[in-house]
């Protein structure tokens, strides 16, 4: 099923358990160069004094702009829950669409979009506002993953069939950025994931978005595994 398909996301974005439950894995299990950590360096190199988070999840990401940067932060997500979460944390959360901002022209320094562009079912025109509430010069950090993202992984289980591709992906993001911003760099990142055994690996696999089924069908090894994980940073700037 493809990651920006409505329905997916209302259900998948609806509690936070499995959403809480892969990400602890991620952050537990990864060695090497921290795709988070970069993602967050790009934003404070522009040293904003405002910052939206587009698809903020939980908001620890958009936390750390708050207390690191010292900027003025506010939040949108599209699961109620989510915001919920966020506000938690003091964050000036609200339930919005990234398709339809609800912000003024030039509002920000700063939009981050961190691994959620893929899951919007209208890129070009979600691209297009966090350009629109931009000032002049202001940046856009946009993250996804690779294609093969941990495909050693999804190797070892027999028969799986193909995932279907992102829509905002390493190969095409960069061409869909300049439909809209005057410069984008790529900044790929690759890391180690270090599965201690089997147990471990399900776990991870059920708390995929798409593939949660497979989980019973990860062999049993002997010993730790290991796996790529592979990201993509994009930067994005408007002319001054």
């Amino acid at each position: 099923m493809r990651l920006d398909n409505p329905v997916l996301v209302r259900w998948e974005y609806a509690s936070e358990e499995r959403f809480a439950k892969r990400t602890e894995l991620y952050r537990e299990l990864m060695s090497g160069d921290n795709p988070e950590e970069i993602a967050v360096a790009a934003v404070a190199e522009r040293k904003p004094e405002s910052v939206l988070d587009v698809g903020c999840g939980v908001g620890d990401l958009t936390q750390r702009f708050v207390h690191e940067l010292g900027a003025a932060v506010k939040a949108i997500d599209t699961s109620p829950r989510m915001v919920e979460l966020a506000r938690a944390r003091g964050i000036d959360a609200q339930v919005a669409d990234a398709e339809q901002l609800p912000f003024e022209d030039g509002t920000f320094d700063c939009v981050f979009a961190g691994w959620v562009l893929y899951h919007v079912p209208n890129l070009e025109q979600a691209i297009a506002e966090c350009a629109r509430v931009l000032r002049p010069g202001g940046r856009l950090v946009a993250s996804t993953y690779f294609e093969d993202n941990i495909s050693e992984l999804w190797d070892l289980i027999e028969g799986v069939a193909p995932r279907d591709p992102l829509s905002f992906n390493h190969v095409n993001g960069a061409a869909l950025l300049r439909r809209s911003f005057s410069s984008v760099e790529q900044r790929d990142v690759s890391a180690t994931l270090t599965f201690p055994d089997s147990t471990v690996m399900r776990a991870f696999v059920a708390a995929t978005i798409d593939r949660a089924h497979l989980a019973p069908q990860v062999p049993d090894i002997e010993g730790p595994f290991l796996a790529t994980t592979r990201h993509v940073v994009f930067v994005a700037e408007l002319a001054a």
